[in-house]
């Protein structure tokens, strides 16, 4: 009975350590791309539970008030939001005409990928530090 306590405990710990870090991520790499803290962020709902936490930016109901998007692909926001920068969350929103930027999971593993073209558009900064990721 133990055994299946610690077990549960630990997949737990693992499942809630991979959203942490992915919030860590997001908070250490956006504020140097958009060169400021208080970023107002549109999210769908996979996004919104990973950035629920933070205390570097701020939620927004309202895509046309926010700075950047965060999500999955293109159902996840109306037209009206697809002037904005978007950092996506799946290999299927990273092909989006505005995606600057993508973090997600592939085979178990981590990919970060930028384009430079499209952080230029929008006149953003790709620090030295993460251009090896960019396309």
């Amino acid at each position: 009975m133990i055994n299946k306590i610690f077990l549960i405990v630990l997949f737990l710990n693992i499942l809630l350590a991979d959203k942490n870090y992915e919030l860590k991520l997001y908070e250490k790499i956006l504020p140097l791309i958009f060169e400021k803290y208080g970023i107002k962020i549109f999210v769908d709902n996979e996004a919104k539970q990973i950035l629920k936490d933070s205390k570097f930016f701020i939620i927004t109901n309202n895509c046309q008030n926010a700075d950047l998007l965060i999500g999955k692909n293109k159902k996840s926001f109306i037209n009206k939001c697809l002037n904005k920068p978007l950092f996506a969350t799946s290999y299927k929103g990273f092909k989006l005409k505005n995606s600057f930027g993508a973090f997600y999971w592939r085979k178990g593993r981590p990919q970060l990928k930028f384009k430079i073209d499209i952080i230029e558009k929008f006149n953003l900064k790709l620090p030295k530090n993460l251009r090896r990721y960019a396309q």
